[in-house]
């Protein structure tokens, strides 16, 4: 499980480091910001719980009034509000979150890529988890046509927590450390967000029979999803891909892309790019290394896609991660 933390003071470079696997293009600014003071106090981090689910914690005070901006990739963001107030606006539509606003939970579907804007306030306080699905995580639950073949534009939908899951998000909060990392606490933080998932997507309405029929799991593409997530396609040539699942290539892209909402070979680049992303933050390996991992011979070349996905270069990232988990 991917992790990092920050406790106490949270720098921009910090803000950045921890947002790079979950937003682009992230733009952050405040009143009375000199640019080098920390921007939040508190604890923040982002857990992996698994491949294309993750997990964010955010127990900040807002030093400055910070605006951050970014862009969200296509996917479901769920966000549960438990203390303080969150005020932050999807595309054009804006709501405020928090026990003492009108609602707690709010969940957006995007079935492409949308700007997110977070409105601060200086002084204020908040308590939140937000939890993101990708596309990828989607079509392996079986989520992803259902949610998303509908829709054309970003979709908010209000919800309630139960009770239960206040308890089990506010005892995450009352532990004053870093994302979990026991078998234990990384069992108890899978079923938090597996909670989180669940009744949040218990709020979207029943596909009728005509919409289930019409997206009926294609079992070629989950056998390519499993090849992609032991590793086992890892360099195998998309023909190759294609012959080994009994299909021609065209149909393996297009097929790809009806489902996933991307080509595969943008798909595959930005995966192997995660896992060395994953493997900076939790093993402090090289860059070099990393390269090596996301399938680059240059290093260079490496910088590039990876500054270019996540919006901070590899060093940035790596550096940053290093001075937040010690």
């Amino acid at each position: 499980m991917g992790e990092t933390s920050a406790i106490h003071e949270i720098s921009a470079a910090d803000l950045r480091a921890l947002s790079a696997p979950l937003v682009k293009r992230q733009r952050l600014e405040a009143p009375a910001w000199d640019r080098r003071s920390a921007l939040l106090t508190g604890r923040m981090w982002v857990a992996e719980v698994e491949p294309g689910m993750q997990l964010r914690l955010a127990d900040i005070q807002d030093r400055f009034g910070l605006t951050s901006q970014a862009v969200l990739p296509a996917g479901i963001k769920i966000a549960l509000v438990i203390g303080g107030t969150a005020r932050v606006r999807y595309g054009a539509v804006e709501t405020r979150l928090g026990p003492e606003a009108p609602h707690c939970g709010l969940m957006v579907t995007l079935p492409e890529a949308a700007s997110f804007t977070r409105l601060g306030q200086a002084g204020a306080s908040e308590r939140t988890l937000t939890l993101s699905l990708s596309p990828h995580w989607l079509a392996r639950h079986g989520h992803r046509e259902l949610v998303m073949s509908c829709l054309s534009t970003p979709t908010l939908r209000h919800w309630a927590p139960s009770s239960g899951l206040v308890a089990l998000a506010s005892r995450l909060f009352a532990v004053d450390e870093k994302a979990p990392t026991s078998v234990a606490a990384r069992l108890q933080l899978a079923g938090l967000a597996t909670t989180l998932a669940g009744e949040a997507l218990a709020c979207l309405p029943q596909a009728d029979s005509r919409t289930t029929s019409s997206i009926m799991p294609d079992h070629r593409l989950a056998r390519l999803m499993n090849l992609i997530d032991s590793g086992q396609a890892k360099g195998v040539p998309q023909a190759a891909l294609a012959e080994q699942l009994g299909m021609s290539l065209s149909t393996l892209q297009r097929r790809f892309y009806h489902q996933q909402g991307e080509a595969l070979g943008s798909f595959l680049r930005r995966h192997h790019l995660d896992l060395a992303r994953n493997a900076m933050a939790q093993q402090a390996i090289s860059i070099d290394a990393a390269a090596a991992l996301a399938g680059y011979t240059s290093a260079a070349n490496f910088t590039t896609a990876f500054k270019r996905e996540y919006g901070v270069a590899p060093g940035e990232y790596r550096r940053a991660h290093l001075r937040l988990i010690h």
